[in-house]
C-alpha cells in the first residue's frame, strides 16, 4: 500500500486532498507545515510527495530537495496557481519526472482520476510525450485539472 504525504499552507485544500485520498488504496498524512513533512519523510517515509510550491519558512522546491536527499525513488507533485517557465527552473535534483498541478483545481474527478494512476503505479502519467525536457533532463509534466 503506498504512502502519501501532501504538504499544503492552505487548510481548505488539505482537507479536499483528504476526501481525494480517502477513496484511494493508500496511507497518507497532510501536514499545513513544510518542516513537519521533513520530519514526517524522515521518520516514516513516503512513496509520493504532493507539496504546494508556495509556502512559508519552505517553498516546495525547497522541501522536495531536502527529502530526496535520502529518499531515492520518491515520486513528486508539486502544485501552484503560478504560472511561470518550469523548464527554465534549475531543480538540481536526481528525479526523473516531476508533476506539477496548476490551481484551481477545476474538475475533482480528473484530480481523483490522476491521484488513482499514481497509486496504482500507472506509468501512463508518465508519457515523455506529454512532457517538457527541463533542466537536468528533469521530464516536466503539468496538469490542468
Amino acid at each position: 500500500m503506498k504512502k502519501i504525504l501532501v504538504v499544503d499552507d492552505n487548510e481548505i485544500l488539505l482537507r479536499a486532498w483528504e476526501r481525494i485520498l480517502k477513496k484511494e488504496p493508500c496511507q497518507f498524512i497532510v501536514t499545513n507545515n513544510p518542516e513537519e513533512a521533513v520530519q514526517i519523510m524522515e521518520e516514516k517515509g513516503a512513496d509520493i510527495l504532493i507539496s504546494d510550491i508556495v509556502m512559508p519558512k519552505m517553498d516546495g522546491f525547497d522541501l522536495m530537495k531536502r527529502v530526496l536527499r535520502n529518499h531515492q525513488g520518491l515520486q513528486v507533485v508539486l502544485t501552484t496557481g503560478y504560472i511561470c517557465d518550469f523548464s527554465n527552473i534549475n531543480l538540481d535534483v536526481e528525479l526523473k519526472d516531476l508533476h506539477i498541478v496548476m490551481k484551481p483545481y477545476n474538475d475533482i474527478n480528473g484530480l481523483q482520476g490522476f491521484v488513482h494512476k499514481l497509486v496504482e503505479g500507472d506509468e501512463s502519467v508518465n508519457d515523455e510525450k506529454e512532457a517538457i525536457l527541463g533542466k537536468n533532463n528533469v521530464h516536466l509534466h503539468l496538469w490542468n485539472l
